[in-house]
Formats: structure tokens, C-alpha cells, sequence
């Protein structure tokens, strides 16, 4: 029995050991992480041995943007580390000029990278948001086509005002039945008709149809768990023992269908003689043929239309949403856009219009963005050992992120008021903010190309809607985001809607 009793100590003496040593082995990188550095850096509080921030990442999901910045708040917005096991070292970064380092100065160094490309692949293929090098140079190239000066006025003219009359009517019947309904929904619905008219070149009206569209659902939660890799250790692992890689490969399906099918219909547009524009995104990249001399595959035409689509979609439509809700918060602020607003006699602003009298409106907009910017985080992943201008060492292989949620609300950044919705603001300086204080739109050679179609497609239906319309939000006390690829309201945006008299 002694001899027993005895033999359970040391094997209990043994484990403990063991464990102890494991805990001292990985007492500040994770079990499994890479590109580790054997500088000191801050943490995230809550960092144990072995798991490293994991455990606090997954209890703070829910408002992890407001997490960070609450980091950022209690260091004095010092580059600070955050590790899960299994995965390349990460840092967050909230100063403009290291944002401005890794973005314009060392662009060359700091890529997507294979940990941003490996969670994207199922979805975005060797589209343009996850391709680095000539991939991305081929498709921004293409791309640049259409988005110049005199489509933006076609834009306005054509499409955004066709789109508006349809978005309009749904409004309408809204505001005879006087029910509640989810204006984000319409938002979505709104923003995906106009994109893939102008970079499809084929009409959808999902706006007017009476349920959300199967490929719309996947989309939107194929987004919120692509989101949620970043943050999973073993994140394959994961998806698979919880069953979500099922559901998730499920949905890629339909989401790629769809890709498909759009391209099937503008192959029998060409075959059968239809003519369509020829000047629309996709029609470009269809006859762009690769080093080899062959033109695209269906596949990667897939990949090429789901990358523009959710910039052109999801991006807009957030911000929309979230501009109504500022507004329902801040009276005072809609009755100044309603008094600007007041002085437009025609129908529907024109291109000139929205740039030069319109400054209100354009100062909502933005100003939603500053709080509120539609890819709240971002990140990117060294192919070589790096410094950045405040010393942190960066081993080839770590990720680099900032977050352009925290970056809006930092006093450092935007004065003492930052955390308030003000968009006298933007009518009160002297020059424009710097896209490394405002990275909402990216900034250096991947900027967004995008940029000012959103910010006419924004300000367009934003006023037109609240000319038409009294907008009265019902879920604004309760309003917050989802963690997802974007800064999607969870629930939706519940509203009512009346005429304007």
C-alpha cells in the first residue's frame, strides 16, 4: 500500500512538473505560435501561459472593437501584442504614422500575407482583396477603369436614380401600412442592385422582393465567421468539431452559384447578340487574358465578382445604416440637414450638386464613417524581419493591425470630443484629415478605388431618403454591431417610416 501511495506521488510530482514546465515554456508566447520575438511588449490584460489571449478575446466578441480601444485607452495608445495559440505573433497599432509606415512606407513588406489569405481562400478565391503582387496589381489595374469622373456622373444620373425610384416605392408602402420593418435590410438590398448594375452589368431588384435572398444570407454569415478565424485558435479544428464547417461550405456554394450564374447570363448575353455594356467591370475582366495567353476561367471570374461585391455591397450599406441611427440620436444634427436639404430645388441632386452643395450631408456621412467605418479592423503580415518607428520588432511571418473603429474615437487623434457624433467638424477644418488618421478607406497604393462612388452612393440615398422621408428608429437604445468582416448592426435597423409632407 505504502509502495502504491508512494508511486501516485511521484507520478502526481512528476505531472506537476510537467505542467510547470509548460507553463514557464509558454509563459508569454502561446503553445504552437510563430515569428515570436524575444522583445518585451505590452499586452492585452487578461494573458495566461499557454493560451495567451484567447480566453480574453473570447469573452470580449460581443464589443471587441470597444475592447481594443479601451486597451489603447488605459496604455496611452502604445502598440501592444496579442497572441492565441497556433498562430504568427500580432500587434496592434493605433498612431497614424505607423499606420502611414506599414501602408505607404514599407508596402512592399507588409502584405496580406498566407494567415489573411488562408482564412479567405473558400470565399474570396484570388480576388483582389486577397491576392498580393500582380494579382492584385492585374485586377486594381482593370478596375480603375470604372471608377472614374465621368461614370460617377452616369452613376448618379442612371443608375443611382433608377435604383432610388424602386427603393422609394418599397419606402412607400411602407409608410401607408405604417409597419415596422429592418432598413438595413433595404439598405443591403438597395446597395447590391446598384453595384452589380454598374459592375455586372445585369439588373436584380432584390430591393422589391418580399424575402431576403438565400445567396444574401450566406453571404452575410459566411463574413461573420470568416471574421471570427482571426480570433480562433485551430480555427479549421473548430469549424469542424462544431459543425460549422458543414454549414459553412454549404453556403460558399450557394455564394459562388450565384457567381456563376451571373456570369452563365452574360456569356449567353454575348452568344445570343445582346448587347450589354461593354465598359462594366465584369465584361473587362472577362477579356483580360493571363500570362499565357488565356482568358480568365469561370472560377476565377467567380472569385474576381464576389471580391468587388462585397466592397461595392456591404460597405455602403453599413454606413447608411449607421448615419440613420447617429441622426435619430442627435436631433439637432438631422434638423441641420433637413435645413440644407430644404434649399435642393430639383428632383434629384446631380453629381455637381452633391460635391458643392451639399456640405452637411457629406459631413454625416464622414462623420458616421469616423465612428462608425464599415471594415472596423484590418491587418497585415510581414514577408521580412521589420522595425516599426517606435521600436516594436516585427520578425517576418507576425501580423501588424490596426483598428480604424479605435483610431476614430482616439482623443490623440480628434480632439476631446472624439467619442461625439459632431459633424461640424469636418465643416470646421482647415484641411482634410490625413487617410492615416482616417483609414476607413485604406490608404496608400491599396486605397480604396471605390471611394468616391461610396461617398456619392452614400450621400445620394441618405438625402434622398430623408427628403421623401421621416425615418423613426425603433431599436436605437438597443443599437450594436456583429462581429463580423464589416460593422453590420446586429438585428437589423428596426424603423418606421411617413411621408414628408
Amino acid at each position: 500500500m505504502k509502495g502504491k501511495t508512494q508511486a501516485i506521488v511521484a507520478a502526481a510530482t512528476g505531472l506537476v512538473s510537467v505542467l510547470g514546465l509548460i507553463v514557464w515554456a509558454y509563459s508569454d508566447a502561446p503553445i504552437g505560435s510563430s515569428s515570436n520575438s524575444n522583445q518585451k511588449l505590452r499586452r492585452a490584460p487578461g494573458a495566461v501561459p499557454v493560451l495567451g489571449d484567447a480566453l480574453t478575446i473570447n469573452a470580449h466578441l460581443d464589443k471587441f472593437h470597444d475592447f481594443i480601444l479601451e486597451i489603447f485607452e488605459n496604455n496611452g495608445n502604445k502598440t501592444f501584442s496579442m497572441r492565441i495559440p497556433f498562430e504568427p505573433m500580432g500587434v496592434i497599432v493605433n498612431d497614424p504614422k505607423i499606420v502611414e509606415y506599414i501602408l505607404k512606407t514599407k508596402f512592399h513588406v507588409f502584405d496580406k500575407g498566407p494567415r489573411f489569405q488562408n482564412a479567405f481562400h473558400d470565399f474570396l478565391g484570388r480576388g483582389i482583396f486577397n491576392s498580393d503582387g500582380e494579382g492584385w496589381k492585374s485586377q486594381r489595374k482593370l478596375a480603375a477603369n470604372i471608377f472614374n469622373v465621368k461614370n460617377f456622373k452616369d452613376f448618379v444620373s442612371d443608375v443611382f436614380v433608377n435604383e432610388m425610384d424602386n427603393f422609394s416605392q418599397v419606402l412607400s408602402e411602407h409608410a401607408k401600412a405604417g409597419d415596422e420593418f429592418d432598413l438595413q435590410d433595404l439598405f443591403y438590398r438597395f446597395t447590391f442592385d446598384s453595384f452589380t448594375k454598374i459592375a455586372f452589368g445585369v439588373d436584380m431588384n432584390t430591393v422589391s422582393e418580399k424575402d431576403k435572398a438565400p445567396f444574401m444570407v450566406a453571404f452575410d454569415e459566411v463574413q461573420a465567421r470568416t471574421a471570427k478565424r482571426f480570433l480562433t485558435p485551430m480555427w479549421e479544428t473548430s469549424e469542424y468539431m462544431s459543425g460549422q464547417a458543414t454549414i459553412h461550405a454549404r453556403q460558399i456554394r450557394e455564394i459562388r452559384e450565384f457567381g456563376k450564374d451571373i456570369i452563365r447570363k452574360k456569356r449567353a448575353n454575348d452568344e445570343a447578340g445582346i448587347v450589354c455594356s461593354e465598359s462594366d467591370l465584369l465584361s473587362l475582366l472577362m477579356k483580360v487574358k493571363d500570362d499565357r495567353g488565356q482568358l480568365p476561367s469561370d472560377e476565377l471570374l467567380v472569385d474576381y465578382a464576389l471580391n468587388f461585391l462585397l466592397a461595392g455591397r456591404d460597405t455602403t450599406a453599413t454606413v447608411l445604416t449607421w448615419a440613420i441611427y447617429c441622426l435619430s440620436q442627435n436631433p439637432s444634427c438631422l434638423e441641420a440637414l433637413h435645413q440644407e436639404l430644404s434649399a435642393l430645388d430639383c428632383s434629384s441632386p446631380t453629381y455637381e450638386q452633391m460635391k458643392s452643395q451639399l456640405p452637411y450631408a457629406n459631413a454625416v456621412f464622414h462623420e458616421t464613417l469616423r465612428l462608425y467605418p464599415s471594415v472596423p479592423t484590418n491587418q497585415k503580415q510581414a514577408n521580412a524581419d521589420d522595425i516599426l518607428p517606435d521600436g516594436t520588432i516585427i520578425p517576418k511571418g507576425a501580423t501588424v493591425g490596426w483598428s480604424a473603429y479605435a483610431m476614430g474615437r482616439t482623443e490623440a487623434i480628434w480632439g476631446p470630443d472624439a467619442k461625439q457624433f459632431r459633424p461640424e467638424r469636418w465643416l470646421e477644418m482647415q484641411k482634410q484629415p490625413s487617410p492615416f488618421d482616417y483609414p476607413v478607406f485604406h490608404a496608400g497604393p491599396r486605397v480604396c478605388l471605390g471611394k468616391s462612388m461610396a461617398e456619392l452612393e452614400g450621400v445620394f440615398v441618405l438625402v434622398q431618403l430623408l427628403r421623401q422621408f421621416n425615418v423613426q428608429v425603433l431599436n436605437g437604445k438597443d443599437a450594436k454591431y456583429s462581429l463580423s468582416i464589416l460593422l453590420p448592426m446586429t438585428g437589423g435597423l428596426k424603423a418606421r417610416v411617413s411621408a414628408r409632407v
